[in-house]
């Protein structure tokens, strides 16, 4: 059954208002209503603001009204200032004078728990009756510079004495760290275009939000503190609508649960958990995603200065210093994040070194020395040498790095904004310790000047990680129709555990490749079984209760004759019997040797869905880490994709060299088409490993959990 997706909801009239009313403002001292009638004033919003209280005349001089019937007309917004129980009646008077939005400051909601759970289930379905769009209730409001609109009581505008606009918008599922991202960015010269922080998200969320911003002409890059998600299938049509519009996304996503492929019993348990889920889906819908507010900052005012022409095309970095110390550092630095300062071509360096100074460095680094600064000459030759640098095709992108020339900052300042301007790549500013008024010239040319280089050379890496994402090939392919499960799996119950022999028919019945092998009850059927599929084989003991049987004793491999076969049979019998499991039989499995493993599984998240992972598999499982996630089903191109981002793939050759990606690819593809017409709420499928050869791939083994039925 396909599920029903809630259109995203008109959001014009909460970011973009003509007309104000704040209800529950008075002149009282600590009153939120008062504070934003004020800000409303002192920020210029162009349209009428209304304040309504019935025991009040005026509010920062303006007139008040008794109710909302008695307005002079609908208020686009309502902003409600008032505690959390008179809430729904002032939403129903709203609704009722024909104001279809917003904004509730009060907490004692959801986040309360006891009766503000309830509280906000009848405040959703008040909402609802009216199409009502409501931020909040429990947040600090919205902002739009460019209207200007200040809904909100954030306190970063007590400091303000006007708002500047920008490029970027900012939303967040935390107050206090939207009113600390909106501080880094002016800091930094820069202001936001929208700055929304939802709240409760009670009827409006993070999703609608998102979208809307998706929409916006004006916004340039959407920057976000995204905790949890209440509707993903509407965060993966947001996020799919930003990139269809080239809209760059930064996150800071915390709340990490751990709740996805649970199963303890299988290896894709402890090397897939909800962190890596989401770092998959955000990666595949070219989102950046980072760890503080502050490295959120940096990459959208990255993204805004370079606009989509000038965004890098790969991770080569030329570096400029005033001094060899700086360029060291920064290519380390580089490094780090990514990035690559490879050599300069001979014939560029003798083309630069015609511009430098005697004392300066034609490489990369490119060390200007001092000296530069300090010679007519050597600032009057200089933009020719960062031009032939920047020419150069080997390189990406460029960074300018300045440190202390105080005496000569308007200079180097003016020399900076040109070279930005006239470079085709893109320019990344650090200036350490920048003399006064250096920053907010660079600003004014939409220029971010980084104190640190290794921030800048951190926001440019993830920019050139962006593109690196979205120039994947396409992903989306359809799940295998009409496989029939209950003919392996008949009576699905929450902790079943589908063995070995069981999942090779599944894979058998879908057109996968399985090492020849069949279960054996007996020593007897145990030698026939050998003697049919031809030695060497393996002895695998089959229990539900027994999923790693190398760690448990139930495995013997290179089995090369009868006698090895029976006294195999023997010993393993005898283990399972030691340790009290319970054996449906052995299984007798020809051997197969060579080729490189590699585990291959799937499970279905409980937010995103069907999932495929493909990493390191055999015994280098748990031991490297080397896992590559995405949602199911993949095309086999988007698989040889995963595949080749593996630490390992360099390992996976013969003596012909490096091994074909396309045999394990479509197994991969082909599985994950499988695995995503599962029936199971929750489930984990794993084949580890798979042996992948120049001549194809072959499952050697097989796990199926279904955690939930």
């Amino acid at each position: 059954m396909t599920k029903t997706i809630a259109p995203f909801l008109d959001l014009s009239r909460l970011l973009a208002p003509r007309s104000v009313a704040v209800i529950g403002a008075s002149d009282r001292a600590g009153n939120l209503g008062g504070d934003t009638v004020r800000r409303l004033v002192k920020f210029g919003f162009p349209g009428p603001v209304w304040p309504v209280n019935p025991n009040a005349q005026t509010v920062a001089g303006l007139p008040c009204h008794a109710s909302v019937a008695d307005l002079p007309a609908a208020p686009d917004l309502a902003i409600f200032a008032l505690p959390a129980g008179a809430l729904i009646e002032a939403i129903e008077a709203c609704a009722a004078r024909g104001t279809r939005a917003g904004v509730a400051y009060a907490g004692g909601f959801a986040e309360s728990g006891g009766e503000g759970v309830e509280l906000q289930r009848r405040l959703v379905e008040a909402c609802a009756r009216h199409g009502f769009a409501l931020c909040g209730p429990n947040c600090v409001g919205l902002m739009n510079t460019a209207v200007p609109v200040t809904s909100t009581f954030s306190t970063v505008l007590h400091e303000l004495d006007s708002l500047q606009s920008g490029g970027i918008s900012f939303l967040s599922q935390s107050g206090g760290l939207a009113t600390t991202a909106m501080s880094l960015a002016l800091r930094a010269g820069f202001g936001f275009r929208h700055l929304v922080s939802g709240g409760n998200e009670a009827v409006v969320t993070f999703s609608d939000y998102l979208h809307a911003l998706a929409c916006d002409d004006g916004t340039k890059v959407i920057a976000g503190y995204l905790e949890g998600v209440t509707d993903p299938e509407r965060l993966l049509l947001a996020l799919e609508e930003a990139r269809r519009r080239d809209k760059p996304v930064v996150l800071v996503k915390s709340g990490s649960t751990g709740a996805s492929a649970r199963a303890a019993m299988a290896h894709t348990g402890s090397l897939v958990g909800e962190d890596r889920v989401v770092d998959a889906i955000l990666r595949e819908m070219g989102v950046i995603r980072v760890g503080s507010v502050e490295a959120m900052v940096d990459a959208a005012l990255m993204l805004a200065s370079l606009g989509p022409a000038r965004r890098p095309r790969g991770n080569a970095i030329g570096i400029v210093t005033f001094g060899g110390g700086n360029g060291v550092l920064a290519a380390d630095q580089a490094a780090s994040a990514g990035l690559d300062a490879p050599a300069l071509r001979p014939e560029a360096i003798a083309r630069i070194r015609r511009h430098l100074v005697s004392v300066a460095t034609a490489s990369n680094p490119m060390d200007l020395t001092p000296s530069t600064a300090f010679r007519p000459e050597g600032l009057a030759e200089l933009p020719k040498a960062l031009d032939a640098l920047a020419a150069e095709d080997a390189l990406d992108s460029v960074i300018f790095i300045v440190s202390g020339l105080a005496s000569k900052a308007r200079e180097i300042t003016a020399l900076i904004v040109d070279f930005w301007k006239r470079c085709p790549k893109p320019v990344c500013v650090s200036w350490p310790s920048p003399p006064r008024g250096v920053v907010e010239a660079l600003a004014a040319e939409g220029i971010p000047a980084f104190e640190e280089p290794a921030r800048g050379l951190a926001a440019l890496g993830h920019v050139a990680r962006r593109g690196e994402a979205l120039s994947r090939p396409p992903r989306e392919a359809e799940p295998r129709a009409g496989f029939d499960w209950t003919r392996f799996v008949p009576s699905p119950s929450a902790g079943l555990v589908v063995c070995e022999d069981r999942c090779h028919e599944i894979l058998r019945a879908a057109g996968l490749a399985t090492a020849e092998g069949r279960l054996a009850r007996d020593e007897v059927e145990a030698l026939r079984i050998a003697a049919e599929i031809g030695m060497p084989v393996v002895l695998k003991g089959i229990s539900p209760a027994v999923t790693h049987r190398a760690a448990a004793g139930l495995l013997a491999v290179d089995l090369r004759d009868a006698a090895a076969v029976r006294e195999a049979f023997a010993r393993l019998a005898a283990r399972a019997g030691d340790i009290g499991a319970a054996l449906d039989g052995i299984l007798v499995q020809r051997m197969r040797r060579g080729g490189f493993e590699l585990l291959v599984s799937a499970f279905r998240d409980p937010l995103y869905g069907p999932m495929v992972s493909v990493g390191a598999g055999g015994g280098l499982t748990e031991l490297l880490d080397d896992v590559q996630i995405a949602r199911a089903p993949v095309t086999a191109e988007f698989a040889a994709d995963m595949i080749g981002r593996l630490r390992s793939r360099p390992h996976a050759r013969d003596e012909a060299g490096p091994l074909p990606a396309a045999p394990a690819a479509e197994f991969v593809a082909a599985f994950s088409a499988l695995a995503a017409g599962a029936p199971w709420a929750r489930f984990v499928f794993e084949v580890n490993p798979i042996k992948w050869s120049r001549d194809g791939v072959v499952a050697v083994d097989g796990l199926l959990i279904v955690e939930e039925a």
